[in-house]
């Protein structure tokens, strides 16, 4: 059973480790703000240190991607749970902790899964794990943005939602992301909204199968 919590907001990290990924644990830290992230493979000691660091503060870790190249992830349904299955045994590895989330590259639908998203999501849920997208996107993917923009796109958006699954990115060039997110976590508080870590407790939010 999904244990939901009215008015909650859940700030999601795709893509890391980066170089910025302890300044946002360190913004995270100081204003007492448990977030997911969801982890592209590098199997190296100091990503080690830091994905054990985000499991003893209290964050989620989600599987993201290996490779992280769509071509490659989504060219047959086997790639797809190959690819996944690297990062997923390496975080289990390191944290001890077996992953119950993930996060589909490109979301669970996109062009380049198209003729296989039905068969891969069908058996990720088989194998015990939810997927997660998101309802409110940050922009920070986008090919202009600002921080001023990603603060604007978050607070709008989630006025809208009662649940809000926030789309961010940790990676070298979102540094205007992290610039970004000290505000975007005092105006969240400041409206009475309760930050969270996903879990597989919390109903996914996710895309819309196409026609």
């Amino acid at each position: 059973m999904y244990e939901d919590v009215p008015n909650s907001v859940y700030l999601t990290f795709d893509d890391w480790p980066s170089p910025i990924t302890e300044d946002i644990l360190k913004v995270l830290k100081e204003k007492d703000v448990k977030a997911t992230f969801f982890v592209v493979y590098n199997d190296s000691p100091d990503a080690a240190k830091i994905l054990k660091q985000i499991v003893e503060e209290g964050h989620s870790i989600g599987v993201h991607s290996t490779t992280h190249i769509y071509s490659q992830i989504y060219s047959s349904v086997e790639a797809f749970l190959s690819d996944f299955e690297v990062t997923a045994s390496w975080i289990e590895e390191v944290t001890g902790i077996k992953p119950e989330i993930l996060r589909f590259p490109g979301g669970s639908i996109n062009i380049y899964n198209e003729g296989i998203y039905q068969t891969i999501i069908a058996e990720m849920l088989r194998r015990g794990y939810l997927y997660y997208d998101w309802n409110v996107d940050s922009g920070d993917a986008a090919r202009y943005y600002s921080k001023h923009s990603i603060y604007n796109n978050v607070i709008k958006k989630v006025e809208k939602k009662d649940k809000a699954i926030v789309l961010m990115h940790d990676s070298a060039q979102k540094k205007v992301t992290l610039q970004a997110l000290p505000d975007i976590i005092d105006s969240l508080k400041a409206s009475g909204r309760t930050l969270l870590p996903l879990t597989n407790q919390v109903k996914p939010v996710t895309f819309s199968y196409v026609n």
